[in-house]
């Protein structure tokens, strides 16, 4: 039994591994990147979230005042004054909010690149899904091709009186699992097809492949991780988060100063007495910025322990998917060891229809190579999106 049931393995696997991809997924994710509504929303939400950040760090808006005083009957005359002041902070405090202007920027632009690393990553597991389910497809023909034949066979053997009905009622319930199985991954592959074109705006994309994407393995996890920690652009944007939080504590500093008034003023009255010059005034922060300095400082503590708990967490993480993929690259290489030594179903079939065997070992063995070469399939598409998940960094 355990000849046929390698024979049977074997012919499956290399009429899978013998597919090429026409398309590569690295195509189909600059296609999606140019046409994702979802990514152009975001960017031009992200254009606006910059300009805004900058709308904060300019000077206050100038005063101008205007003075008309009229006498009475004992004094008619009159006179008016002018005054134009502009109000200033401290000067350290420009240099602050032009700083940290230039942090929430940044920020901002880790933000959306983290935002379109996630997307891509949703884009190109998609890409890895239908790549699965064409594989199961091609699997499921065959079963599906066999079953027809079998039952077609069975059904005239039946018929001359050479089989009998159990025989039969057994093939047609293979018959009728391998064309349900067959209808339930169509739908799948169907949906699939049309997320990956939903993520692309609507827009038709080609994506033909059948095989995974070549020269992806696991490299050092050391490495890995090292590469991963410096190119997140989470990470980048905690990190943002720091530098913005601890800004703005120099920031709220600076504004525990004084802040000052200069401008001009100018008095004339109806007996053509005019006097101008400069007005400069004060105002001592004694009330309004009370405990803004100890609320910026504990908002940078939190920011200092989000971001090492973040990191720590990815870490953790890394480690954790690091770990599946080398149990799942080990699985794959011993299923794709086995399998490649293997040659076809033919001789189950002819086992069974030479009498060698009864219909209930023919299930069996059926059975065990179907389930054998789908657990194959799944750790292969598992090992794949892991792999997609270990490397989103890159794109």
């Amino acid at each position: 039994m355990k000849t046929y049931t390698l024979y049977i393995l074997g012919s499956i696997l290399l009429g899978t591994l013998t597919t090429r991809a026409q398309s590569s997924i690295d195509q189909v994710l600059k296609s999606i990147e140019t046409n994702n509504k979802s990514l152009q929303a975001n960017t031009k939400m992200t254009d606006a979230q910059k300009l805004d950040a900058q709308t904060g760090k300019f000077l206050a808006n100038p005063t101008f005042e205007w003075e008309q005083m009229w006498g009475n009957r004992n004094n008619p005359g009159s006179e008016y004054s002018f005054t134009a002041k502009q109000s200033l902070d401290f000067p350290t405090t420009y240099a602050n909010k032009n700083k940290l202007a230039a942090l929430k920027a940044n920020t901002i632009g880790f933000q959306a690149a983290a935002y379109r690393q996630q997307l891509l990553l949703n884009a190109k597991q998609t890409c890895i899904e239908i790549i699965y389910l064409r594989k199961q497809k091609s699997l499921l023909d065959k079963r599906l091709a066999n079953a027809e034949t079998m039952f077609a066979h069975y059904k005239k053997r039946f018929e001359s009186g050479d089989a009998n009905q159990l025989e039969l009622n057994k093939i047609q319930l293979e018959l009728l699992n391998a064309q349900n199985q067959s209808r339930l991954n169509k739908t799948a592959l169907t949906a699939a097809e049309e997320q990956l074109r939903n993520l692309n705006g609507g827009e038709p994309i080609p994506f033909d492949a059948t095989n995974y994407p070549e020269g992806e393995d696991l490299i050092d996890f050391e490495q890995l991780q090292t590469a991963f920690m410096e190119n997140d652009p989470n990470l980048k944007s905690l990190t943002g988060d720091q530098e913005i939080a601890n800004r703005e504590v120099k920031l709220n500093r600076s504004l525990t100063l004084p802040k000052f008034d200069v401008g001009y003023k100018r008095t004339a009255s109806s007996g053509n007495v005019a006097s101008n010059g400069f007005v400069v005034g004060v105002s001592i922060p004694l009330f309004e910025n009370k405990n803004t300095v100890k609320k910026a400082k504990a908002q940078a503590e939190f920011a200092t322990a989000s971001l090492a708990d973040n990191q720590l967490n990815l870490k953790t993480n890394l480690r954790q998917l690091y770990q599946q993929a080398e149990a799942l690259q080990i699985s794959r290489a011993d299923y794709a060891k086995v399998l490649e030594q293997q040659r076809n179903i033919e001789l189950l079939n002819k086992a069974l229809n030479a009498g060698q065997i009864s219909v209930i070992d023919y299930f069996t063995e059926l059975t065990t190579i179907y389930d054998s070469h789908q657990s194959y399939l799944d750790v292969e598409k598992e090992y794949h999106s892991i792999l997609a998940q270990l490397y989103q960094y890159k794109l």
